[in-house]
């Protein structure tokens, strides 16, 4: 299983991408729900990668498309990491 994150029914694949703070947009929550590593996340907050309580952000873009990135930051860490969209693919 990737290492995922499901923010607003979209899935996102979490990257070790480190994110500039000045592109840090609006906090929009945090992660209320950490599951096993092998299994899939499909409720909304919920990951299988990072712990409960990791804050998630809008990023700040040029250009705004349908499917932008968001930012997370752990809460015993100092560095924020973009977490990209996974595209569904049928």
């Amino acid at each position: 299983m990737p290492p995922m994150l499901v923010w607003e029914g979209q899935e996102y694949y979490v990257t070790h991408e480190p994110a500039k703070a000045e592109k840090v947009g609006q906090r929009l929550g945090e992660v209320t729900k950490k599951i096993e590593t092998s299994e899939k996340p499909i409720k909304n907050s919920e990951s299988n990668i990072v712990q409960e309580k990791t804050e998630v952000f809008t990023m700040i873009e040029e250009e705004k498309g349908p499917h932008s990135p968001l930012i997370i930051k752990e809460p015993d860490g100092e560095e924020y990491r973009i977490v990209r969209p996974m595209l569904k693919v049928l």
